[in-house]
């Protein structure tokens, strides 16, 4: 840099100190000061700012710098402090010192809070920020590791295993508020001795006093560690020195417990100054008003009750196309995420993040924030869904607006680095825009699914698709009796009485959303020649599989339909295969459509 000037605004000046501060070795005895702190409250009374100001901005230019300090390590640098270091990027450090000195020599314009923000918002973030280091460094127990990241959004630990476990600084706020509700309980339990056998005794607890949430997750499945980590931070709340197993085994006092909770809400507050204020933590433009009303919903019942066609009414209304995905046995969370592939680089293959189906959507919900945009899971419970969603999980608790309540931070920097070059925007964390809509589809009673959990299922709203025989394709079935007489009759009556016919048998127990939905075959498959093969394999490999095949099917002791091979047999040379039983049921609705007129059409879904 040639013939560097002094800045000619206070801001300029301060920070150009600040990054004097930053350079290795003792700077401050540079500038005239024995101690950094004499230096800190010098600087900050010619410019008007606190001391603590002063070290702050010093802090942000650290890792900038050869000092060997990381400083603000995970705090995105504000552009006005960028601009500093480009401008001083060629100088040496005498010429930054001298400039320094000049500045000093100088009278400023004192900077009041509200000219300068970047300053006092990093000033109040001071002591809570240290504070989550100080609990992740101070933290001695073997086998665990403390984790605070982000500044102001996440905290965890590492377990004995190697696994890591995180949850949002506002669970943690709501732990410890739970904790002092009941402290004569948790005193009581020894919790408050970092006890070293909760497995009796934690799980009551948490189901008495803990409300839903990532929380109470982590104090089930990690009791030990949620224990270690929870009294750590107490602990390091009052305390200065580590907390290693000797500190551990010293019962903490309600104080300590209050002491953690103020600081902890005080990060909390902060957290939102700087996502207000910090354009890389925003979660949508602000040039455009966000669509509000987002939610998850799970359409669910009998197959064939047109759970799909209903999603895509909903979407096609909106004049969107969704981003869609059908779930499986062997889907996992990173092909539902997204994770690093093998890419083409010109004649070089590179890795790279590829996004799945929940990135895709995410982003383009962040890039249009005034519009709706759909992610259809199809056969939800196909797939282990908790699993699968993952870290995601916490995503789904929404506010009354449909925006997430819970954020998460990115499972690696490529997929960070990959969603910011999309959306234009850097983010810290992932927050579910009002205007994302997840819509997804399943049957709890088919065959070969999985399971879904309450705490996983109880962050959808459900819609039940009841059997509505008035609607589904216009077609006709036909049959043949006892006697050899062919039988013709339309697929809505057919529906309606094989499925009366299941559930009124008392032995049978056949449960609604097992029955078979109207949309269940197509138009196409009702030409009148017969009953549709997939019915009745549906009602034979599956509905009936382990008993009653004798209700529907001619298959008891003197039947001649023992096997499925059987039943092909029989309806393909156009002979018997039903029981008397249904074969009584299909013959009087049949007499009665003969004698009826054809009656107009109503095929509204």
């Amino acid at each position: 840099m040639a013939d560097p000037v002094v800045p000619t605004n206070s801001k300029a000046a301060l920070y150009t100190v600040c990054l004097f501060l930053a350079q290795s070795g003792d700077p401050h005895t540079e500038l005239g000061y024995k101690t950094q702190t004499a230096a800190f409250d010098a600087i900050g009374a010619k410019f008007g700012v606190p001391k603590n100001s002063v070290r702050n901005v010093r802090d942000m230019f650290d890792r900038f710098t050869d000092s060997g300090r990381v400083g603000w390590e995970n705090a995105e640098l504000p552009q006005r402090f960028k601009t500093i270091l480009d401008h001083y990027a060629d100088a040496e450090r005498d010429e930054l010192r001298d400039i320094s000195l000049e500045i000093m020599n100088l009278e400023w314009e004192k900077l009041g809070k509200e000219e300068d923000r970047d300053v006092n918002d990093w000033d109040n973030l001071s002591d809570t920020v240290r504070f989550s280091e100080k609990v992740a460094s101070n933290f001695l127990i073997p086998k665990f590791t403390i984790i605070a990241e982000s500044y102001a959004t996440t905290w965890g630990f590492v377990n004995g295993a190697g696994r890591t476990f995180k949850l949002s600084n506002d669970d943690l706020r709501k732990a410890l508020t739970e904790i002092l509700a009941a402290w004569d309980e948790w005193v009581a339990a020894e919790f408050n001795n970092n006890s070293k056998n909760p497995d009796a005794t934690l799980p009551s607890f948490v189901a008495k006093h803990f409300s839903p949430g990532a929380h109470q997750v982590l104090a089930n499945d990690q009791r030990r560690g949620f224990l270690h980590f929870i009294s750590a931070i107490a602990f390091t709340a009052t305390h200065d020195i580590p907390f290693d197993e000797a500190a551990s085994s010293v019962p903490l006092k309600k104080e300590d417990y209050e002491a953690a909770l103020a600081l902890v809400s005080e990060i909390q507050r902060n957290s939102r100054i700087v996502s207000q204020r910090t354009p890389n933590i925003g979660t949508t433009k602000i040039s455009q008003t966000p669509l509000t009303g987002g939610e998850n919903v799970i359409f669910y019942g009998a197959p064939g009750t047109g759970k799909s066609n209903r999603v895509d009414r909903k979407i096609k209304a909106a004049g969107k196309m969704p981003f869609r995905t059908v779930f499986h046995p062997d889907l996992q969370n990173s092909d539902f995420f997204g994770c690093l592939k093998p890419q083409m680089d010109g004649d070089k293959v590179r890795y790279g993040f590829s996004p799945g189906p929940f990135m895709k959507a995410l982003a383009e919900a962040y890039l249009t924030p005034a519009e709706p945009v759909f992610l259809v899971i199809e056969e939800l419970n196909r797939a282990a869904a908790a699993a699968v969603f993952g870290d995601l999980f916490l995503l789904l608790d929404r506010d009354d607006n449909g925006q997430g309540e819970y954020d998460v931070v990115f499972p690696s920097t490529e997929s960070e680095e990959w969603f910011a070059a999309k959306t234009g925007v850097a983010h810290k964390t992932l927050l579910l825009p009002s205007n994302l809509f997840i819509y997804a589809t399943m049957n709890s009673a088919d065959q070969g699914v999985y399971p879904i959990d309450t705490a996983f299922r109880r962050r959808w709203r459900q819609e039940y698709l009841p059997l509505d025989y008035r609607n589904g394709p216009v077609g006709d079935v036909s049959y043949v009796d006892s006697t050899g007489t062919s039988h013709s009759l339309t697929w809505r009556d057919f529906i309606s009485i094989l499925n009366a016919h299941l559930t009124g048998s008392p032995t049978l127990g056949v449960a609604e959303d097992r029955l078979l939905g109207q949309w269940f075959v197509k138009p196409k498959e009702l030409d009148g020649r017969g009953i549709p093969e997939k019915v009745l394999l549906y009602l034979w490999d599956d509905l009936l599989r382990h008993e009653g095949r004798a209700h529907v099917f001619d298959s008891g002791t003197t039947g001649n339909v023992r096997t499925y091979g059987d039943l092909v047999i029989e309806a393909t040379a156009g002979r018997r295969f039903l029981s008397d039983s249904f074969l009584g049921k299909l013959n009087a609705a049949s007499e009665i459509a003969a004698e009826q007129p054809g009656e107009p059409d109503n095929d509204a879904l």
